[in-house]
């Protein structure tokens, strides 16, 4: 089976349909979703629209939540989570994601809170652990690390015992492969490119026991995504803040926060 592996759209419909439309071409029979449709970016309802229609046609094979459906369905965070010294979330950020939530109709927040955190599937003889980033026991995200070694994978994995470990988050794809033929796979951010010219997405084949796995670039128009955007800026809370972070240069990335 080919399973097309999508995580951390943030609301940028150019950038999914333009991976969705790559998975046609290459045949991609079901999808993994690893979580954070919605946040960060100007279109959330088309993005959630755009996933109702995979399910709709039978293709997705798995799909989770992430931090930003979990603020939807539950509660704001005080904190960032990301950051060890628990620096405060200022306002404007706490309003973006607010204004992304009004977006999001009663029956796109409904089928959400039917996803689960994480879990394990099998695709022929293949253990597939799938999660936005792994959690511990009482439910919160386990140490944060921007790119693990495969050491680290298996510190932040240690609950689960899979074939292949599945995990988004980060926004930085990253592969770890062990000894014992187990998969690592952070795909990357469909969403946010981080200062590239794509939107970062993966295929994983499995056919038995036999695993193997493809990073995928998939270009698209950034700056018209990005200009977009901007024409939000009167509308869309700290907007120039989330095209500075998340789309512009990667050595402006770092899981912080804006200064007050």
């Amino acid at each position: 089976m080919r399973i097309g592996i999508i995580s951390d759209v943030h609301s940028n419909a150019e950038a999914l349909k333009a991976v969705l439309n790559e998975f046609e071409r290459r045949d991609v029979e079901k999808i993994i979703c690893l979580g954070d449709t919605i946040g960060l970016g100007a279109h959330p309802k088309e993005c959630i629209q755009l996933l109702e229609d995979q399910l709709r046609r039978g293709r997705i094979l798995s799909a989770v939540r992430g931090n930003h459906e979990e603020y939807l369905l539950n509660k704001l965070p005080v904190h960032n989570h990301n950051d060890s010294s628990k620096s405060k979330l200022p306002q404007a950020i706490l309003d973006l994601f607010l204004w992304n939530h009004s977006q999001v109709s009663d029956h796109s927040a409904s089928l959400m809170s039917q996803f689960p955190r994480q879990e394990m599937i099998t695709v022929d003889q293949v253990r597939i652990f799938v999660s936005h980033y792994p959690l511990s026991r009482i439910g919160e995200f386990m140490p944060f690390y921007m790119k693990p070694t495969l050491k680290e994978c298996r510190q932040i994995f240690k609950y689960a015992h899979a074939d292949v470990y599945l995990y988004g988050h980060t926004h930085v794809r990253n592969l770890q492969i062990g000894r014992r033929g187990d998969f690592f796979i952070n795909p990357g951010s469909v969403g946010c490119p981080i200062g590239t010219e794509s939107a970062s997405a993966g295929i994983l084949e499995v056919k038995g026991k036999q695993i193997s796995y493809h990073q995928l670039d998939v270009d698209y128009n950034i700056e018209q995504a990005i200009d977009e955007m901007m024409s939000y800026n009167d509308e869309l809370p700290a907007i120039e803040y989330t095209v500075d972070e998340f789309y512009r240069s990667i050595d402006n990335y770092h899981p912080g926060v804006p200064e007050d």
